[in-house]
């Protein structure tokens, strides 16, 4: 037999390097590249489009109005791309295309079928003398908003950016071909929460009702409690993206000279992004943003903001937010309630009077305890001063890690309070003062007088009507334990001072933060400010607030201030 000849087997590869795997990959690789490029230049093409579309628009604007309606859709449907809770309805109106934009939730439908789908597809439109056919109205938006639709609120727009703050807004715009303008038609229906009654400013006697966060109800709740025509609201646009709805408040013929552009010269230095509630534009506004105290007095009362409004300030309402920020903001202001005019004077003078004691006690009562168990006995009566050294020869710790550990567990249990729900709330106000009244005490951890002296300060701190004024006296605290236990007496007094002239410095929106308590020109302010007179002896406005009329009881001929 012959031998076979076996031949070589060669790899592909070999005889062809393009057909191997590893040459497969980066091909591969390569189209998907080319697929993403290709997918990145759909886009930029897309963009060019619209671009080139918006006819020598202005740069603050996406594009202009056409007489085209198909051109209008098509530019629309750009900017409001990847929106599917924006609804187009196009239809028919006596022969002309028409196009309704609006947000789907936040427009009513009913209102918009009921005053402009069903007149304007209807064959005629009632006139004052006659019908007239509808096709011989549409030469004008004007004539369409006045002689065929039925919505009590229309605006004739003819910029594109107002046209889609409109849809944004929850109001529909209107299209019709041949026409270069658009109709803003206010339909805004969309879920709110009702009036209720306020949450941290209860009140014995008097109004209670409160802001919610829709910002036109809380100008009717202002509008309804005064029929002055002095009583002026501009509406701005805050937040770059957000565009947030802000309305500012102010009595024309009262607020001081000057504090009106000043305050909207500040509001239009906001440039962020987003305006969700009114904390941001509190930090844009106050002089000194580093102080713990308010310089913004904040509210959910309607009646305490025209209160306000009519002893010359000025007030700003959040859309979004259910408290309105008064400005300027005094200490004085800081510490009046509405129940002050609710009862007696001689009553209000002495509850104004308890309320800066407790502010007192709540920033200086701790470091008070500490220098004088620490640095000073013998201040304290024989007797006392042998009970409080029996007390603390059982406790381990120096007064001052007393105080201390003490703070701690209270703020920590203020802020479970605040965070837990409701029905939980109580449970941990049960444990809270379990631990702190019984459990530290008698395992020997803190002296008895101690847990009175914070329970004490806990509850004085309790009394402040602003809670942001609350807050910033539990921070004091903390730096004055520091000087006690550090200096005594003498840290004490040296922390008075230092709160003292820290207080004299700050300035909201030029105005003193301690000026009415300490300004000599100004005692007539005394009436209604650490005191309380009758309402017939408070004739003149505070002229710490600079208003313009100072008069605020009439004369007995019947005229009055205004």
């Amino acid at each position: 037999m012959g031998k076979v000849k076996c031949r070589k087997i060669m790899k592909l590869s070999a005889d062809m390097p393009e057909a191997s795997f590893d040459q497969a990959k980066k091909k591969l690789t390569e189209l998907q590249k080319l697929t993403t490029k290709s997918a990145k230049l759909g886009e930029d093409i897309g963009q060019i489009i619209a671009q080139m579309r918006q006819v020598a628009a202005p740069s603050n604007e996406p594009f202009i109005f056409t007489s085209k309606l198909a051109e209008n859709e098509k530019l629309m449907r750009v900017v409001l791309r990847d929106c599917g809770d924006i609804e187009f309805r196009a239809f028919d109106a006596e022969g002309h295309k028409a196009l309704l934009i609006y947000l789907e939730g936040m427009a009513d439908s009913e209102h918009l079928e009921r005053s402009v789908l069903k007149p304007l597809m209807s064959q005629t439109a009632p006139t004052n003398a006659n019908t007239t056919k509808l096709s011989n109205l549409f030469t004008d938006m004007k004539v369409v908003a006045e002689h065929i639709l039925g919505a009590a609120s229309v605006t004739v727009l003819t910029k594109a950016s107002a046209a889609i703050d409109a849809v944004m807004t929850g109001n529909a715009i209107l299209l019709i071909d041949g026409l270069n303008d658009v109709l803003s038609i206010a339909v805004v229906k969309y879920t709110k929460r009702n009036i209720s009654e306020p949450n941290n400013e209860y009140v014995l006697q008097g109004p209670n009702e409160a802001f919610n966060e829709t910002m036109t109800d809380n100008i009717v709740l202002i509008r309804r409690r005064t029929r002055d025509t002095n009583l002026k609201v501009r509406i701005l646009q805050l937040g770059e993206r957000t565009k947030t709805s802000t309305a500012v408040l102010y009595i024309a013929n009262l607020v001081k000279p000057g504090l009106v552009e000043e305050v909207e010269r500040r509001l239009g230095l906001i440039k962020i992004d987003k305006i969700l509630s009114s904390a941001p534009i509190e930090e844009f506004l106050v002089d000194h943003p580093w102080s713990p105290y308010p310089q913004t007095q904040t509210t959910e009362r309607p009646d305490k903001v025209l209160a306000a409004l009519y002893e010359g300030r000025m007030s700003i309402i959040v859309d979004g937010t259910p408290v309105a920020i008064i400005v300027p903001c005094t200490y004085n202001v800081l510490m009046q309630t509405s129940d002050d005019y609710t009862i007696q004077p001689v009553v209000a003078i002495l509850v104004r009077l308890t309320r800066n004691i407790a502010a007192f006690l709540a920033i200086y009562l701790p470091a008070i305890y500490v220098a004088v168990v620490s640095y000073h006995p013998g201040m304290l009566p024989t007797t006392m001063a042998i009970s409080v050294a029996e007390l603390r020869a059982r406790t381990p710790f120096p007064s001052f890690l007393e105080a201390i550990m003490m703070e701690v567990l209270l703020e920590l249990f203020q802020e479970a309070i605040v965070r837990l729900p409701q029905k939980l709330a109580g449970a941990a106000s049960m444990i809270g003062a379990f631990i702190i009244g019984t459990t530290v005490v008698q395992a020997g951890l803190i002296n008895p007088l101690l847990v009175v002296v914070i329970a004490t300060t806990a509850i004085a701190s309790y009394s402040m009507p602003s809670y942001t004024f609350s807050m910033a006296l539990r921070w004091t605290r903390v730096p004055m334990l520091i000087l006690a236990s550090i200096l005594g007496l003498y840290g004490v007094i040296l922390g008075v001072l230092a709160v003292t002239i820290h207080l004299c410095s700050l300035r909201s929106f030029g105005e003193s933060y301690l000026g009415g308590m300490i300004n000599f020109d100004s005692l007539a302010d005394w009436k209604d400010s650490m005191a309380r007179l009758p309402t017939t002896l408070l004739k003149t406005r505070p002229k710490e607030f600079g208003a313009q009329d100072q008069t605020r009881v009439g004369d007995s001929d019947g005229q009055s201030g205004s």
